[in-house]
């Protein structure tokens, strides 16, 4: 009831734009449906638009049309929800994919990224994934990448960059 009466105050002031930050944490399945549904239906209703921060893939992949995977603070892939998704290009979002459980499947370990994440204020040099990556190359802990943009939408990895790796 919360999340509904917090839509509620924030839709008073009609804004164009709704920024809904870990809107279904700590709610069962079927209230977290609800309150995506009524957030829907209030932003075809009033032609306002959302950016939803969340860490629940399912949410994404039920609500949103586009989606920004950030890691260490710092969008590192953009696309499509089911391009992103079905096909994720930079690494921490490839891991991230692999280590979703999928129904009929019974691995005897569940995939997961080594490593942890650094803090925001000791981010190592070049691409902040490159300690944990597994595509790491000589040019990822010197260089950060920029985000490259093509018809899939765009990611910051040297795997895709147009300039030679040096």
């Amino acid at each position: 009831m919360r999340q509904r009466v917090v839509i509620a105050l924030a839709l008073c002031a009609e804004p164009r734009l709704i920024i809904a930050d870990e809107p279904t944490t700590a709610l069962d399945v079927s209230v977290q449906a609800q309150i995506i549904a009524l957030l829907r239906k209030l932003c075809k209703e009033t032609g306002a638009s959302v950016i939803l921060v969340t860490h629940d893939m399912g949410v994404i992949a039920e609500t949103a049309d586009r989606v920004a995977v950030m890691y260490a603070g710092r969008v590192i892939e953009v696309g499509a929800v089911a391009d992103v998704l079905r096909a994720p290009r930079h690494p921490y979002t490839a891991g991230l994919m692999a280590s979703i459980p999928r129904i009929g499947e019974k691995p005897d370990i569940l995939p997961q990224i080594d490593g942890a994440m650094p803090r925001l204020t000791a981010r190592p040099e070049g691409c902040a994934f490159n300690p944990r990556c597994p595509k790491q190359m000589d040019i990822c802990t010197r260089l950060r990448p920029g985000l490259v943009e093509d018809t899939q939408g765009a990611v910051a990895c040297h795997l895709f960059s147009k300039e030679p790796a040096t």
